[in-house]
């Protein structure tokens, strides 16, 4: 709350707990994206660090993904309540105020947008705008409650941090900052189905049109194929214009196929829930270890 001078009220610093302010940051999804950012700063910079334009990209990205899951708390708030998994979260369950956090979330946005435009470059910043603007206004605000296409298309800004972390060293738009923003965009939603499909009763009761409600688990088991083989053809494309070198491309390569084989089994397997669980896991081994694996073989040569 705000008093009549326009401060935030005491209780905003007496009351609330530090922990739930953390966790509406969403700790887990912060740190991958912070290390996609990392992940795009060496391959940029072959990692020879400038340990400080390193420190402002990472200050910068870790503003703007913060202020996006604040914002995306806040924005949900209501039907998280309809939700077994979420129902306990700050917001709905009263421990946080809606304004407090709204008021938060844009000034954090503020300050990791102008730390990017004014210590990295310009191009961040935008990029970061974009990441941001995407994930409140059309995946949150706009797709979520809407649409089936929320998964694929709020993909955008799930995709940009390690743009962020490329182009805060290029200071220009490659092709590696391209096939990074291609490799999370095709990633995200295979994975986030996986999730999708192990929690669809409770996304359904919370309203949201995604594909597992809407279309079925079939059909979204088949639709999760297409954007795993087309991982290939990124993988071979960063190989191919020399980012990456055949230690990368042989075992990103054999971590997709068994995520792919994986997904394959999806469409015959009797227990799903267990798959999906299983599918989910395996998808952040597969990004994880692949990402590892390049910074790894670029240290090496």
């Amino acid at each position: 709350m705000q008093n009549s001078s326009g401060a935030l009220d005491q209780s905003f610093i007496e009351n609330q707990p530090w922990r739930d302010w953390i966790s509406i940051t969403k700790p887990g999804i912060l740190a991958s994206n912070l290390f996609c950012a990392f992940a795009g700063y060496g391959l940029a910079s072959r990692l020879q660090f400038d340990d400080l334009a390193l420190i402002f990209i990472m200050f910068g990205t870790t503003f703007v993904v913060a202020s996006a899951s604040m914002l995306n708390n806040f924005l949900d708030r209501v039907r998280d309540l309809k939700m077994e998994r979420t129902r306990d979260r700050p917001l709905p369950s009263g421990r946080l105020r809606p304004r407090n956090v709204l008021i938060v979330g844009i000034l954090t946005g503020f300050v990791g947008m102008a730390t990017l435009y004014i210590f990295v470059n310009p191009l961040s910043a935008v990029l970061g705008f974009i990441g941001l603007f995407f994930y409140v206004v059309i995946y949150t605000a706009w797709l979520k409650p809407t649409s089936t296409w929320s998964t694929s298309i709020g993909g955008i800004s799930g995709s940009m941090p390690p743009m962020i972390g490329y182009c805060g060293f290029s200071n220009e738009l490659e092709p590696g900052a391209w096939l990074l923003f291609l490799f999370l965009f095709l990633w995200q939603p295979p994975h986030f189905w996986s999730l999708g499909i192990l929690k669809k009763e409770e996304y359904r009761a919370a309203g949201y049109p995604l594909l597992p409600v809407i279309k079925g688990v079939s059909r979204t088991k088949i639709q999760m194929l297409p954007y795993v083989v087309s991982l290939f053809f990124i993988n071979y494309l960063l190989f191919d214009y020399n980012y990456v070198g055949v230690g990368y491309l042989t075992i990103s390569s054999i971590l997709l196929i068994v995520w792919f084989i994986a997904c394959l089994q999806g469409l015959f397997t009797k227990n799903e829930a267990r798959w999906a669980s299983s599918n989910f896991r395996l998808s952040l081994y597969f990004l994880v270890l692949s990402l590892l694996t390049m910074l790894f073989e670029i240290a090496l040569f």
